[in-house]
């Protein structure tokens, strides 16, 4: 009976661990990413202090967690279609930009010399 419940177990895992491999999974990131105006900005854990948030810059149009070499413009890997992005009070939009998560405002910093024209490679 043990052994019947074993094989039984370690069969139910290797399926669903077999039925995750296909075209539609979740693809692991090294960063959470953020594109605006061609620019590809690294989400960080910083937070931005709510009067330190000047205007808004943009929204998110595409939300999608498939690594890919091509990024659309505002685009995230981690903030869904709709999140609202900020230029920060005597900030560059070059340096780095906010976004609005729930009530906090993430700090999301340029990657100097990336782009969404250029190729983009998460490894």
């Amino acid at each position: 009976m043990k052994k019947t419940f074993t094989f039984i177990l370690t069969s139910m895992l290797f399926l669903v661990a077999c039925s995750n491999s296909g075209d539609g999974e979740l693809q692991s990131w090294a960063f959470d990413v953020i594109t605006w105006n061609n620019g590809v900005y690294k989400v960080t854990n910083e937070t931005v202090v709510t009067t330190e948030v000047e205007i808004e810059i943009g929204t998110i149009k595409k939300y999608s967690t498939n690594e890919s070499n091509e990024l659309p413009n505002l685009f995230s890997n981690k903030y869904k279609k709709g999140t609202t992005l900020f230029k920060v009070k005597n900030i560059e939009t070059t340096d780095y930009i906010a976004v609005k998560d729930n009530e906090t405002y993430q700090k999301a910093i340029r990657m100097k010399g990336m782009n969404t024209a250029a190729t983009f490679s998460v490894f």
